[in-house]
């Protein structure tokens, strides 16, 4: 799960869904010919966090998500697919590993950086990513 811990204000909107997508409340999202889906492994953006949980109707366009705009600017907590250990995982850059997971063992789209972290949370910022 990833939850925006700062620069809240303004940043909600509405899109347009792919079709019978199943979205998760605090799972990432991005877009797929021009709607919104859920976010997965390999995926080498995250635009948005969604907002509720709800599966669209079946039909592209034909519903709505409400999400969060997620930006360099914006300090996300979120949940490690291991535990965290500073001397190894602070300062790197990560591959999300499923919707709502970051991958402590992959690092080839390089999604977020890590800057901290406790057990299986972690602390930093969704980025572009880097080749």
């Amino acid at each position: 799960m990833f939850t925006p811990l700062n620069q809240e204000e303004g940043k909600i909107v509405q899109l347009l869904t792919t079709s019978a997508t199943a979205f998760t409340k605090g799972n990432a999202v991005k877009f797929t010919s021009g709607y919104a889906a859920a976010a997965a492994s390999g995926d080498a953006f995250v635009d948005y966090i969604a907002l509720e949980t709800k599966t669209s109707a079946t039909g592209d366009g034909l519903d709505t998500i409400k999400c969060y705009k997620v930006d360099p600017s914006v300090r996300c907590q979120v949940t490690l697919s291991t535990t965290f250990v500073q001397a190894t995982h602070a300062g790197n850059r990560y591959d999300i590993s499923a919707a709502g997971t970051i991958d402590l063992a992959a690092t080839t789209d390089k999604v977020f950086l890590l800057e901290r972290g406790s057990g299986t949370t972690g602390e930093g910022y969704f980025q572009q990513a880097i080749a």
